[in-house]
């Protein structure tokens, strides 16, 4: 199961003028696998920078996008975490998305 860890800051409503705080915690996104980047393996980044990325993560092509830099967890049948780190790239392809870190 894959897990974005999303923040969401206070808002100021002026018809009253109080304030709602905002919120942080881990949203689950979607069902996932994950590899290890044993070879070395690189990527280019959308800012054309070559990456040595430490994992690739498959998710189903109904999965939503996940931005560049957003933090997010993989968690086993267990609830172990089993990969954690920001995103480098993501990719809806023609059967699969793929997300690096």
């Amino acid at each position: 199961m894959m897990k974005v860890f999303k923040k969401t800051e206070s808002t100021y409503n002026p018809e009253d003028g109080s304030w709602s705080n905002g919120s942080e915690g881990w949203e689950t996104v979607s069902k996932c696998r994950d590899e290890g980047n044993g070879g070395g393996s690189k990527i280019v980044t959308e800012d054309s920078e070559v990456y040595v990325y430490g994992a690739v993560v498959y998710l189903p092509k109904s999965c939503p996008k996940v931005a560049t830099g957003e933090k997010i967890q993989v968690i086993d049948k267990d609830g172990s975490v089993r990969l954690e780190g920001n995103t480098k790239l993501f990719k809806k392809e023609q059967m699969h998305a793929r997300l690096w870190l």
